[in-house]
């Protein structure tokens, strides 16, 4: 994947005007470029809340600080690594809270799953507020291939399902020989689960919804640094948010699917000039990337020297 990224940032390089993309960037206004970092920063905290309310029902109570740690070192992880950080930030919870590691995984796909949801849902609304803007856009890269697909899509997800049905069934009937024992297949199926026996489902729906909007807003200052794109609007900052959405779930690292994404469509639907848009992809890219080295590090060692004054913990409930 390293290599991947390597050769998109090579072709992206003969496209750029780097002198131009270089002084656009230098004279970008702080202010701004500062506020999309707060507003960025405020997004990741919220994603540690979020997954500490999503774990509770598993009966483990774990540190808000110590999550959003692993959730920072995360995105530190995934700019060499693309999907690497959900496995840090997973193992480096298990370490500081002396939680089995399958059900963080579980409960962290759990966590995408919601994540898509609010991603259609965002989609379906920017939609309504740029039709016109957005339709051609929409019915091409969502809706078409979506209902392109829907006759093989439909019987994997089916499919899918009825094996991990199958499975835990089966897990269960085990585990009734061995009681006592828990194993890795039903401690994962208890992270998965642990979106239907939510403590606080509203707190739960307003951090998700908080995640996104200070991605929105982040992405709303990072527009309103540089001259070629301080005209757009909120309602074209979460048009870009989807871009650069649909970037992530191609599994390049460095953002280099991210970077392609949002200069795609601020040309497409919002008919901003190759190379001012080619200016903020390369922005945000760079800006997304330094943020998560200096805060991502920081909080790796910051997490990494906690961890090391944890005694370990025997018992398989902890409160703290």
């Amino acid at each position: 994947m390293i290599i991947v990224a390597m050769a998109v940032f090579t072709a992206i390089g003969y496209k750029i005007n780097w002198k131009e993309t270089a002084e656009s960037i230098y004279n970008a206004n702080p202010v701004w470029l500062i506020s999309a970092a707060i507003f960025m920063l405020m997004a990741h905290f919220l994603r540690g809340w979020r997954w500490k309310i999503l774990l509770e029902p598993t009966g483990y109570s774990v540190h808000i600080r110590r999550t959003f740690y692993s959730v920072l070192s995360g995105y530190f992880m995934n700019i060499a690594t693309a999907r690497g950080g959900e496995f840090l930030r997973c193992a480096l919870t298990s370490k500081s809270e002396q939680i089995p590691l399958p059900i963080l995984i579980g409960s962290v796909l759990t966590e995408r799953i919601i994540d898509v949801l609010v991603l259609v849902l965002l989609s379906f609304f920017c939609l309504a507020i740029q039709f016109e803007a957005f339709f051609g856009f929409f019915n091409q890269y969502i809706f078409s291939p979506i209902m392109q697909n829907l006759t093989w899509v439909i019987p994997v997800v089916l499919a899918s399902l009825f094996i991990l049905v199958w499975l835990l069934k089966k897990n269960t009937s085990t585990q009734e020989k061995h009681t006592g024992q828990t194993t890795l297949l039903e401690k994962f199926g208890s992270g998965l689960q642990t979106i239907f026996n939510l403590k606080k489902p509203l707190v739960f729906i307003l951090s998700s919804l908080g995640i996104w909007l200070g991605y929105c807003l982040s992405t709303y200052c990072m527009l309103k640094s540089i001259d070629t794109t301080a005209h757009l609007t909120i309602a074209n900052a979460l048009g870009v948010l989807i871009f650069s959405s649909l970037g992530i779930i191609l599994p390049i690292p460095g953002g280099a699917g991210v970077y392609y994404t949002i200069a795609y469509g601020l040309t497409l639907i919002y008919h901003i000039p190759e190379n001012h848009a080619n200016t903020f992809g390369i922005l945000t890219v760079a800006f997304s990337n330094i943020l998560s080295m200096i805060f991502g590090g920081l909080a790796y060692l910051l997490l990494y020297f906690e961890i090391q004054q944890i005694k370990p913990i025997t018992t398989d409930n902890v409160e703290r």
